[in-house]
C-alpha cells in the first residue's frame, strides 16, 4: 500500500513538473522576441506587436492604413511599427537600424522610401528610423517634433497604441503633404475578416492554459484517491490512462510553442495575407528618437 501511495504522489509531482515546464517554456517563447537579437524577430504585417499594447480592432485599423499608404503612393511608402518589451540593454538606435535593415523594409527599387516606428516599453524609449529615400519628407527634426507632440504625451498616459497611431498619422499626413498621392489604394481587407481573428499567441495561450488547467486536476484527483474518500475504483482508472495523455500533450505544447513564432512570416500572400517587406532596408541613421 505504501508502495502504491508513493508511485501515485510521483506521478502527481511528474505530473506539476510536466505543466510548469510548459508553462515555463512558453512564457520564454512569448517573451524571447522582447530581449534577443534583431534577427530573431519575426515580423508578421506592418504592424508588430511584442509587448501586447494593440487591441485587435486598433492593430486591424493601423494595419489597413500602412496597407493602404504602400498601396497609393508611388514610389511605394513602407512605414513599420515594432513594440518589443526591451532590447535586453542594446542602444536603441542600433537596435532599431538593425531591425529594419534586417526586415528588409522598403521596396526592392533605387526609389525607395520606408521608415520603422519602434519602441521599447519597458526601456521607455523610442526611435523612428528613416530611410535615405524618406529624409526629404521626414527630416530628423521633423520626425523629433511630431513624436514629442503625438506620442510622448499619449505613452505618459500609457496610451501606447494611440500614441503609435497618431505619430503614423502625422507622418502620413507630411508624406501626402510632400506630393506623394498617386494611385488609388488597392482593395484590403476588411476589417472584421482576418485581421479581427485571436492572433497565433492567443490560440496558444489558450491551449497551455488549458493544458495546466488539466493538469492540475489530474493531480487534485490524485490526492484526493489517496485521501480515502474515493476508495479503489474511485476514478484511479481515469487518471491513470489519462496521465501519459496529458504529459505527452505538456510536452508537446511546449515544443510548438518554442518553434511556431515565425510562421506567418515571408509568405507568397496567396492565402489574403502579408507577404512580406519589398526587399529594401536602406536605412543610413536617419530618424529621431528619446525616452518619456
Amino acid at each position: 500500500m505504501r508502495q502504491v501511495t508513493k508511485s501515485r504522489y510521483l506521478a502527481a509531482t511528474l505530473t506539476a513538473l510536466a505543466v510548469l515546464a510548459a508553462v515555463a517554456a512558453f512564457s520564454t517563447n512569448v517573451f524571447m522576441q522582447s530581449t534577443s537579437d534583431p534577427a530573431t524577430l519575426q515580423p508578421t504585417g506592418f504592424v508588430n506587436d511584442y509587448a501586447g499594447v494593440f487591441d485587435p480592432a486598433s492593430k486591424a485599423a493601423l494595419e489597413k492604413k500602412l496597407t493602404d499608404l504602400k498601396n497609393s503612393t508611388n514610389p511605394q511608402v513602407e512605414l513599420a511599427v515594432a513594440v518589443v518589451r526591451t532590447t535586453g540593454g542594446r542602444d536603441i538606435f542600433d537596435f532599431s537600424r538593425d531591425l529594419a535593415r534586417t526586415w528588409k523594409i522598403g521596396s526592392k527599387a533605387d526609389d525607395n522610401p520606408s521608415a520603422l516606428l519602434f519602441v521599447a516599453i519597458d526601456d521607455r524609449k523610442y526611435f523612428t528610423q528613416i530611410s535615405r529615400d524618406l529624409e526629404d519628407e521626414l527630416p530628423d527634426g521633423l520626425v523629433g517634433s511630431l513624436q514629442r507632440q503625438y506620442l510622448v504625451p499619449e505613452f505618459k498616459k500609457g496610451n501606447y497604441s494611440k500614441g503609435i497611431s497618431d505619430t503614423i498619422d502625422a507622418y502620413i499626413a507630411r508624406i501626402r503633404d510632400k506630393g506623394n498621392v498617386a494611385g488609388v489604394p488597392a482593395a484590403s481587407p476588411a476589417v472584421g475578416t482576418a485581421d479581427d481573428s485571436m492572433p497565433a499567441e492567443g490560440y496558444q495561450i489558450l491551449c497551455c492554459v488549458g493544458i495546466v488547467i488539466i493538469g492540475f486536476i489530474l493531480l487534485g484527483l490524485y490526492f484526493a484517491r489517496d485521501s480515502g474518500r474515493g476508495g479503489r475504483g474511485g476514478g484511479g482508472g481515469v487518471v491513470d490512462s489519462a496521465l501519459p495523455w496529458v504529459v505527452g500533450g505538456i510536452i508537446n505544447a511546449a515544443l510548438n510553442s518554442g518553434s511556431s513564432g515565425g510562421s506567418d512570416w515571408g509568405g507568397s500572400g496567396s492565402d489574403g495575407g502579408w507577404g512580406g517587406f519589398g526587399g529594401g532596408g536602406d536605412f543610413g541613421g536617419g530618424g529621431a528618437g528619446g525616452d518619456w
